[in-house]
């Protein structure tokens, strides 16, 4: 496979190392290598790192929803203020987030961010923390793809990962029934999991933990998060979680949760 070269730069990351191969018709093209590299491509203004193991080609229309739905590719779309959009593609169920701002400079510019260097913004460095965290086997998504959009002084982001086969937000579980001690354990198994790696969760709340089939239990939604020295941050981040059960409890529609819940929790965090 090859690309023209006035249009399109990509390079494969193997181990570190950028391999960028040439053909002998004058074009550039891209050797591509399996067991989980990294490939990048650069299209006027727009970077996208990709785990080419998954994506034979990268087809940069796949952070359009609207291309989506018009080529039979979308899925559905979660609820709730970051909507995210649910897609099948080249045989793996996937889902697209792109990056929103919040608060009130939401409602005149809800997704321009301040430009930064490739590396630093925000879809660059989740794809690049939760491939470390896969390949490390915490209980979070695989990276498929993230993209970098650059527009004057500042720049759109958007990140794809796998989506994990019947998972369901523990809020949503919870509005409905209320889960066992053993799961409530192995969340807390889950986030310690998190801690012992250094891993910081910046938004750790009752819809980014999501329950599988299987009662297996898995942790989303890693913007703005980063390895870090332990510290005073990891309880912060139990508080954080707590807070958001409370909150969501004494809402109009309520959460089957208790205090001897959180005491299952901390038994489960305590113990790995």
């Amino acid at each position: 496979m090859v690309f023209n070269a006035r249009h399109i730069n990509l390079v494969v990351r193997l181990a570190g190392t950028y391999t960028l191969v040439h053909t002998t018709d004058g074009f550039e093209g891209l050797e591509h290598k399996r067991m989980g590299t990294t490939a990048e491509l650069r299209q006027n203004g727009l970077v996208i790192l990709y785990d080419n193991s998954i994506l034979n080609v990268m087809e940069p229309q796949l952070f359009d929803a609207a291309w989506l739905r018009a080529n039979g590719y979308h899925d559905g779309t979660s609820r709730g203020r970051n909507q995210a959009h649910f897609l099948s593609y080249a045989n793996h169920e996937m889902v697209l987030r792109k990056f929103m701002r919040g608060g009130l400079i939401a409602k005149i510019n809800p997704d321009l961010f301040v430009r930064t260097g490739k590396d630093r913004n925000r879809a660059m460095r989740e794809f690049k923390l939760l491939d470390w965290m896969n390949s490390n086997g915490l209980p979070v998504p695989r990276p498929v793809a993230a993209r970098f959009t650059t527009l004057g002084p500042f720049y759109r982001a958007a990140i794809i990962t796998e989506r994990i086969p019947g998972a369901r937000p523990l809020e949503d579980i919870l509005r409905e029934m209320p889960v066992s001690s053993t799961i409530w354990f192995a969340i807390g198994a889950a986030v310690k999991q998190l801690h012992n790696h250094h891993v910081f969760h910046s938004d750790l709340n009752c819809r980014n933990i999501l329950i599988d089939a299987e009662s297996t239990v898995w942790l989303i939604d890693f913007d703005k998060c980063d390895r870090r020295p332990p510290g005073w941050w990891m309880s912060r981040n139990l508080s954080r979680l707590r807070r958001s059960l409370r909150k969501e409890s004494r809402s109009p529609f309520g959460l089957n949760w208790g205090e001897q819940d959180w005491t299952d929790f901390l038994k489960g965090y305590a113990t790995v």
